[in-house]
């Protein structure tokens, strides 16, 4: 969308004969193609510092934004230079706040702190911002917040994320996903028998997520010893579960612990009536 609106932003320039900027942007773009990003990055600066952050007409605002963004862009995945990413970044979302260029530079400032600087907490505040927004993928970026949240052990946090997610966006494909990061939220916070209980229940309404859910709950089952219903829920994971071998794997390990614990299997008549002695009868 930005390309195509920096498309007719400069074609409205050329006619106006004040193509200079457009121009130099559309080297800088061209270096880009050509395996040249250093050189895009220095060209694209010289624009923006030109135009500084004043007030503009809203042609030349829109090739800023676009210089802003290719500088950006560049300077994140072709240069590694990500505190300059970040900076360019935040002056285009100072630049143009709320529209969907300033999103996508949140988003992405997001990124590059969860990626590159290992920084969850300064990545949820971006994240969050386009998850409070009316972007159509403000669902996607609430359920990032609820896994980040997961992966720094604030348990509590992520499960309201996950679940804020599952109220405001119901309908959406990604609610269920984030059903079954409530429960593992639970789960990890030692609440094994109501996560096994929200667990079943996705697994019976879910399609989407029931090999999973059913799997963890599987899990949970197998850490209290109730080993013959988790290899049950194995069993019925498999003809959907993502990653059957792994479930298989999991099968064998819990058939080989009871196995070594002397637990027959279910049905197992011989087992049941092996003969053992009795006990010796007390004398009075």
């Amino acid at each position: 969308m930005i390309r195509a609106r920096w498309i007719l932003a400069a074609a409205a320039l050329a006619v106006a004969g004040c193509d200079g900027p457009a121009d130099r942007v559309e080297e800088a773009i061209a270096l880009r193609h050509a395996g040249k990003p250093r050189e895009a990055v220095q060209v694209l600066g010289a624009v923006l510092a030109d135009l500084g952050d004043r007030r503009l007409p809203p042609d030349l605002d829109e090739v800023r934004l676009v210089a802003l963004r290719h500088a950006a862009d560049a300077a994140y995945l072709e240069l590694g230079d990500y505190q300059a990413a970040i900076a360019y970044y935040r002056r285009l979302v100072a630049l143009a706040p709320g529209g969907d260029a300033a999103l996508r530079a949140r988003a992405a400032i997001g990124d590059i702190y969860r990626d590159r600087l290992g920084d969850r907490v300064a990545a949820i505040a971006q994240y969050a911002g386009v998850a409070a927004s009316q972007s159509p993928e403000a669902p996607r970026y609430q359920l990032e917040v609820a896994r980040q949240y997961l992966a720094l052990g604030n348990l509590e946090q992520a499960r309201s994320e996950a679940r804020t997610l599952a109220s405001r966006w119901p309908a959406d494909p990604l609610a269920p996903e984030a059903s079954l990061l409530a429960a593992r939220a639970l789960a990890q916070a030692g609440h094994a028998r109501d996560a096994i209980a929200e667990y079943e229940a996705l697994a019976r309404s879910s399609a989407a997520v029931a090999p999973l859910a059913a799997e963890e709950a599987a899990a949970l089952y197998a850490e209290e010893g109730r080993l013959d219903r988790a290899l049950a829920l194995y069993e019925g994971s498999l003809s959907t579960h993502p990653n059957p071998d792994a479930v298989r794997a999991h099968m064998e390990a819990l058939r080989r612990r009871r196995v070594a614990a002397g637990v027959p299997r279910p049905g197992d008549r011989a087992a049941a009536l092996e003969r053992r002695p009795l006990p010796t009868a007390r004398t009075r």
